[in-house]
Formats: C-alpha cells, structure tokens, sequence
C-alpha cells in the first residue's frame, strides 16, 4: 500500500495520477509520465482525461504488442511447423521475453533494448539468454515478412 497523498483533495484522484508543476500526470510503471489534463481542470474533468487515457492504452489504439505479436506467432503455420520440442521450448521463452517486452510496440524496441535485456539475464543465465535470442529474431521476422508488428527484422547482434 502507497503512503497518504499530501494534499487530502487529491484522495480523489485516480490511482498514478498526481499534480505536476503545470499539469495532472499520469505516472507509468516504467517511469514515463503522460499528462491529462490543466491544473485549473476539475476532478471530474481529470477523471474523464484519465478513463480515456487508460482505454487507449487497453484499446491499443498505437497498434499490437509485442505480446500480441508472439501470440499471433504462436497460432501460426509456421510455428506449428517447428519440432514439438522447439515449440515447447519457445513457449517458455516467451514467458521471459514477455515481462519485459509484452505491453511495447514492436516497433519501439529497439537493439539496445534486446542488447540491455540479454546483458541482464545473461547474468543469471547466460545460455538462456543465448537461446532466447534467436526466438525473438524469429518472432520480429515472421511479424515483418506479414506486415504485422515490426517493420523492419531485428538486426543480428553478437551474443552474451
């Protein structure tokens, strides 16, 4: 449980949303802030800016996910057309890669980011991170090949 707001008026605000200098903001779980809405906008004005907010991110009206891309990846010929025991294995991969890719864009993540996330579970497990890798090259390629996802393959990067 968060600690009390200072302000005992803004109990009333939705949960992640908070005064900035200038603005309501919403504060994301990976540290990027979206703002709503004016300071001078009622509660009820912040509550309306923050619902539209919050289904445009459950619409995904940017595109698919990441998550989405394996998904659609998963339900496809050609992983079907893997050995069972590459299925298998790519099924647990993407329960790794999925924490910290699932709810990106494929196109905003980026080689450094691959690079970063290898670097780190690398650290715990560096074989794994050098299986998973090829998995998610696999998943940007076949996403690129059909228009879906990325727009461009994932580039071929050295491993861990």
């Amino acid at each position: 449980m968060g600690r009390p707001r200072k302000n005992p008026d803004d109990a009333k605000l939705p949960k992640r949303v908070s005064r900035g200098r200038s603005a309501f903001e919403y504060k994301h779980k990976n540290g990027e802030t979206k703002r709503l809405c004016p300071l001078n906008a009622s509660y009820a004005e912040v509550w309306v800016a923050y619902e539209e907010y919050i289904k445009s991110i459950d619409n995904n009206t940017h595109g698919d996910t990441f998550e989405k891309l394996i998904n659609q990846f998963f339900e496809s010929a050609d992983f079907n057309a893997l050995s069972k025991r590459t299925r298998i294995d790519y099924k647990g991969y993407s329960k790794f890669v999925m924490k910290p890719f699932g709810k990106m864009l494929p196109n905003d993540i980026k080689p450094i980011h691959i690079r970063k996330y290898m670097d780190i579970r690398g650290m715990k497990s560096q074989v794994q991170a050098n299986r998973e890798k090829p998995f998610l090259s696999r998943v940007f390629r076949w996403g690129y090949e059909r228009g879906t996802g990325s727009h461009k393959p994932m580039p071929r990067s050295s491993s861990v």
